[in-house]
């Protein structure tokens, strides 16, 4: 479904697919992405969870992440972090 950046938010937390007119905000459902960068994820229990790629985390991508990808998901997630924690699990995998 091609829709709006808010609406693809939306879809994400409602576990569905959905992309926006350009394809640089997308979902499958379960993950949420910024361009190629993994930004959200489902967790097994459900929760949505937020990766925080803003200048405050001084995980800073680009604008568009940071205001209008990142802020539409902030609305919806149930959880915000900072990547970097996710990140530094991750290898410990």
């Amino acid at each position: 479904m091609i829709t709006t950046n808010e609406n693809v938010a939306n879809a994400w937390y409602y576990g569905r697919e959905a992309q926006n007119h350009s394809g640089s905000y997308s979902t499958n459902g379960s993950s949420l992405f910024s361009y190629r960068t993994r930004i959200g994820f489902t967790t097994t229990e459900g929760t949505k969870v937020l990766l925080d790629y803003t200048a405050k985390t001084d995980n800073f991508l680009s604008m568009t992440t940071s205001t209008k990808h990142v802020s539409k998901a902030r609305q919806v997630a149930d959880l915000v972090v900072n990547p970097s924690v996710v990140q530094n699990l991750e290898k410990f995998e």
